[in-house]
């Protein structure tokens, strides 16, 4: 594995072999889809792909308390304790932050103006459509946002953000979708009388190896991410 890129391989799974053999460093980095489809989980799995390999990682949540959090990762056996305790892990929930009543004005600017969240190698934020909803999120505003994580990128460091595409003004997803290096596009269909969740690659740079352009995965308790074996497509 070369060292441009972020190492995400698990012995549980193949999702990095789909991938290319794993993230490469320096990727802005979108994960679109609706509510439960799955963006949360590929995010924690990603998370914990890289904090196996050495790697350090600021995770952003507008859902999930840190109870809720460890919670999570517990009930599909992504242990963090022992990286959140090296502060190899930053957990930052965003509703404490938020009083959980308001949202404040400025907390795009407080967000990219808190250094230290963005000085790990992966940093992700579930989800960013949240914050581009709010009223003073303007297109402009939008394009100083993805300018920074470019910026970021540039030095570097992995920016991963999620949106629900339902949520998010069609200009604005158009732009975002537009300064990304890395989009997946989450989807699920009836296949058979079951619902198959799926990941579709719309685009991939500077991969290494060949990148599946549809990855069907499943969530199992106490497993995680799988992903099927079989096409569905």
């Amino acid at each position: 594995m070369g060292q441009d890129l972020l190492n995400i391989e698990l012995k549980r799974d193949e999702f990095h072999r789909r991938l290319g053999g794993g993230i490469p460093m320096g990727s802005l980095m979108l994960i679109e889809g609706k509510y439960g489809y799955g963006k949360s989980i590929i995010c924690q799995r990603l998370a914990y792909g890289v904090l196996n390999h050495d790697a350090k990682v600021t995770y952003i949540s507008n859902e999930l308390s840190t109870k809720d959090f460890f919670q999570q990762m517990d009930s599909v056996r992504y242990d963090v304790t022992e990286y959140i305790l090296d502060q190899d892990l930053l957990f930052i929930p965003m509703f404490p932050l938020l009083g959980n009543v308001t949202f404040r004005k400025d907390f795009i600017n407080r967000l990219m103006g808190a250094e230290e969240l963005f000085k790990n190698d992966l940093i992700i934020i579930d989800t960013l459509s949240f914050i581009l909803v709010q009223d003073n999120a303007t297109e402009k505003k939008c394009f100083e946002v993805i300018k920074f994580f470019k910026k970021m990128a540039n030095l570097e460091k992995t920016i991963l953000f999620t949106v629900d595409s339902e949520h998010l003004n069609p200009n604005l997803l158009t732009l975002v979708r537009s300064m990304c290096d890395i989009h997946f596009e989450l989807g699920q269909k009836a296949i058979g009388g079951d619902i198959k969740r799926y990941i579709a690659v719309n685009r991939f740079k500077r991969s290494k190896e060949f990148v599946n352009p549809i990855i069907p995965f499943r969530v199992e308790p106490n497993e995680g991410l799988g992903i099927e074996i079989s096409s569905m497509i």
